[in-house]
């Protein structure tokens, strides 16, 4: 530490050197922090949206084979900065989940590092609480996953792009916060060459942070415009790159009903009126927390509660965009996918709140602050009541003070019992689930190798219809783990005829979108393996890959895993009739 009654040159060079260390410190802390949030959620790699990230990096687009592959084709244009970037990378570096690995750590810590920064504007400066506000944020069960009622992806298992822009847009917040306008711009720049959509979010909080400051007078609007016209000019290049991807499109800005596509595909971004009344619950349980942490809280920086109202403003306008346009460029902001950024804040204003309480053992505020740091743990709606109620009853009737006895020793128990159970009980389900799905995506690289190695390069395969249309009233985790494997292609470098994840490249070119929704009814129309067999021997598709009817062969599979069968029509060539349905058959016999 630095002695203040000493000369102001000696002061000046100890604040010189303090913010180095600081920062130090910060990427220390956040390194750690990482490491146990990583422990806690896992990683899988091939998971989910990870069946339009995988042929990019592998470039398969430009293999003969793909050449007529409307899906394939379409990933062509994903205008995201980092996969323009690892277009084809797997030719230079073939260990692609060492990589995404790597992306994936490197996407938590900046998370962490922008929690971190945004906490110090809450009070949340010293080492000891640095330590605890991270260890808080590992377990808070609303950013594990999902956001409520706009699925953004907050602490998944697995690495996608959008991601790696959750840490850069808190960075955004806390450069705007301290004044810092051309740091900030160059964050919302390198957000938008992540996530170009993302960045939009970032417009209205970032503006009523600077009207806050012009209202305080901490800045004039002259100060405020040259620094960002300073930042913009900073990112220009990472504009260009995004720009220069989606203009490539030739299809970027042809028409199409985006909102009826989406309420066959997946309205969860876009359309609130689809929107689940447990999600819309969830969601205003989060937002409440956050309000209550940020507005009841002396301590909290009046900009992060203007960055607050602005997020909110921003799913506002989300909820109401869709009945006022159906422009495809405008619906695809997904604003209501903005409802990540409450998530997050709300978390960083829990988390830093509880952290000040916790400092104050000797107080009132330390057994609530116990206790929330243990129901933050709770996933749903149990524990969204239960933290908003503690929080409700403590902001109204602490005051400053000495506890009693009693309420410093049951604080103590609480925060032991969240150590010892909680904690560990949250781990050990995150490294469960992420087994789970790493045995669906050995599964799928086993076939995938399978394949690769024995069929012909213009192969083509059928693949597993979706597990909830097999008349099940539940499924398994493990038989959704197995739906959601996305690296068969990948692996074997084959032809895929249909599945439904791949409608979502209809996005990127419309034309594709009949051809996969035509595929797709006829498909999940076929009710069993023989069906399923004599459509693809009718469409020129060689292989049916599908859920292993016995766990013993003998069936007509020619490769099996645990729960994968494959089997041969013997249609390998291509068929003179393509794309030939049940009931077309039907009508031609």
């Amino acid at each position: 530490m630095v002695d203040v009654n000493v000369t102001s040159d000696m002061v000046g060079r100890g604040r010189a050197a303090s913010i180095p260390n600081a920062w130090a410190e910060t990427f220390l802390i956040a390194l750690f922090a990482s490491a146990l949030s990583v422990l806690r959620t896992g990683f899988v790699f091939g998971l989910t949206s990870n069946l339009y990230h995988l042929p990019i990096v592998a470039a398969l687009y430009d293999e003969p084979q793909y050449h007529d592959d409307g899906y394939i084709q379409s990933l062509r244009y994903f205008a995201s900065g980092v996969w323009l970037t690892l277009s084809g990378v797997e030719k230079y570096f073939d260990n692609v989940p060492l990589l995404f690995f790597v992306l994936f750590f490197l996407s938590r810590l900046v998370s962490f590092v922008g929690f971190l920064c945004c906490a110090s504007l809450l009070g949340v400066t010293e080492r000891r609480d640095k330590i605890v506000f991270s260890l808080i944020l590992c377990f808070v069960a609303f950013l594990d996953g999902y956001s409520y009622a706009g699925s953004g992806g907050l602490f998944i298992n697995y690495f996608t792009h959008s991601e790696m822009a959750n840490g850069v847009a808190l960075l955004a917040i806390y450069f705007a916060a301290r004044g810092l306008y051309t740091a900030a711009i160059v964050a919302v720049g390198i957000t938008s060459f992540i996530n170009a959509f993302f960045a939009a979010w970032l417009v209205p909080p970032l503006a009523l942070i600077g009207i806050w400051h012009l209202s305080q007078r901490k800045a004039t609007i002259g100060e405020i415009s040259s620094r960002v016209l300073i930042g913009c000019i900073l990112c220009l290049p990472l504009a260009y790159v995004v720009l220069r991807g989606f203009l490539s499109n030739p299809e970027f800005g042809h028409p199409f009903d985006l909102a009826n596509f989406l309420r066959q595909y997946f309205p969860g971004h876009v359309l609130f009126d689809t929107t689940s009344l447990g999600d819309i619950v969830g969601l205003l349980g989060v937002t409440l927390i956050g309000a209550l942490a940020l507005f009841w809280s002396r301590q909290a920086a009046p900009e992060l509660r203007a960055a607050y109202l602005g997020i909110i403003l921003v799913y506002l306008i989300g909820i109401a965009l869709p009945f006022v346009t159906g422009s495809p460029i405008i619906l695809n902001l997904h604003l209501l996918r903005s409802s990540t950024v409450i998530h997050l804040l709300a978390a960083l204003a829990i988390a830093a709140l509880a952290t000040n309480w916790l400092r104050r053992d000797g107080e009132a505020a330390f057994l609530p602050a116990c206790l929330i740091v243990l129901f933050v743990t709770f996933d749903g709606w149990a524990g969204l009541a239960l933290v908003a109620a503690i929080l409700i009853f403590a902001l109204r009737t602490s005051v400053p003070g000495p506890a009693q006895s009693y309420q410093r020793t049951m604080g103590y128990l609480v925060l032991a019992t969240t150590v010892l159970v909680a904690y560990p009980l949250a781990i050990w389900s995150g490294i469960s689930f992420s087994r789970i799905c790493n045995e669906a995506v050995s599964e799928w690289t086993d076939v995938g190798k399978w394949a690769r190695g024995n069929t012909p390069v213009t192969a083509m395969f059928l693949t597993p219809r979706r597990p909830e249309l097999d008349g099940r009233a539940e499924v398994s985790i493990a038989d959704m783990a197995l739906d959601r494997g996305s690296v068969f292609e990948f692996v074997s470098h084959r032809r895929v005829w249909v599945d439904f994840k791949r409608g979502g490249s209809s996005v990127l070119t419309p034309s594709y979108y009949p051809i996969w929704r035509s595929r797709l009814t006829d498909v999940e129309g076929l009710n069993s393996l023989a069906e399923r067999m004599a459509y693809a021997s009718r469409n020129g598709i060689g292989y049916v890959i599908d859920v292993c009817q016995s766990p013993d062969g003998g069936n007509g599979e020619i490769h099996r895993t645990k729960r994968l069968c494959v089997f041969s029509t013997g249609a390998d060539a291509p068929a003179a009739r393509k794309d030939v349905s049940p009931a077309a058959e039907r009508s031609a016999g």
